[in-house]
């Protein structure tokens, strides 16, 4: 049984992790006015690279098990596209709207492994379909034609991409640390985002450059702070309060980009929260 004081401490952590992923796309989307995101996002892949190190160099442990390769390879390339595609998201849609998108990925995991052959409960396939209509509900929003729908499917796209790593990092957890499937993660994503994508890239005025160290700042902040969250209570306790996220960047849209949410939004981010809950409910009872 959890202590209520690790019950508290998990929720406060989670809160404090996703006001923090609000904070990044506020920057990402801030930055994205001068620079590519594909550039922003080697900043906060370059920064979790260079923070990582010392702590692996220290204990002098870089294994990774290469009998799961398919599995890195997976969680790697799909979490890069991911998070290349929510930057992208991030640019052309309202903040709120895009971290909520991000936030769909639990539902997406439970139709993965559907189509892999896995065995599904009916009752996790209707939350599924539940925070889907959430999403249609959001779409609503989009009556006066100010939001890009193409910018709406990017966003699912990359949590569903998000969902495909998550699948891979559960396989990859069961045979080494966490922290170097960290590590080489954002240290891939430091060596393959300038390969393909530097010609695209310009110098950074400072601004742009202080926009870019926040960027990594608080994307560092959101792993340690969700860690740590995991650490003092389980997934369907914590994972409501992932969306104070949403709500915290609803606000920033109203204020920095007088941008408020319409009553849709909240309708639809209601069921979503709804759905994604009850996932993480059925899924701490199967385990």
């Amino acid at each position: 049984m959890i202590s209520p004081s690790n019950t508290l401490k998990a929720i406060l952590c989670m809160i404090l992790a996703y006001i923090s992923i609000a904070l990044m796309g506020i920057f990402v989307k801030l930055a994205s006015d001068s620079l590519p995101s594909s550039e922003i996002l080697f900043a906060r892949f370059l920064i979790g690279t260079l923070f990582l190190l010392p702590f692996l160099a220290k204990t002098r442990d870089f294994r990774v098990d290469l009998k799961q390769w398919h599995f890195l390879v997976l969680r790697n390339l799909a979490g890069i596209c991911s998070m290349l595609l929510m930057f992208y998201s991030l640019k052309n849609l309202p903040v709120s709207i895009a971290i909520l998108l991000m936030n769909t990925s639990a539902l997406f995991v439970p139709l993965l492994l559907l189509f892999l052959k896995e065995k599904t409960p009916l009752n996790m396939l209707a939350c599924c379909v539940l925070g889907f209509i959430g999403v249609a509900i959001i779409l609503l929003t989009n009556l006066n034609g100010t939001i890009a729908i193409s910018a709406i499917f990017i966003g699912l796209a990359g949590a569903m991409l998000a969902a495909m790593a998550f699948i891979s990092l559960q396989e990859l957890n069961k045979h080494n640390s966490p922290q170097n499937i960290v590590f080489y993660f954002h240290l891939l994503g430091s060596l393959l985002l300038p390969l393909f994508f530097f010609p695209q890239w310009q110098f950074p005025d400072t601004h742009a450059f202080v926009l870019m160290l926040l960027v990594g700042g608080f994307g560092l902040i959101f792993q340690l702070l969700l860690t740590r969250a995991f650490k003092y209570a389980p997934a369907n306790v914590v994972t409501p309060f992932a969306f104070t996220g949403v709500i915290f960047s609803g606000l920033c849209d109203w204020l920095f980009w007088d941008n408020a949410p319409n009553g849709n939004f909240w309708l639809g981010t209601l069921v979503i929260i709804i759905a994604v809950s009850s996932l993480a409910k059925i899924r701490s009872r199967k385990h």
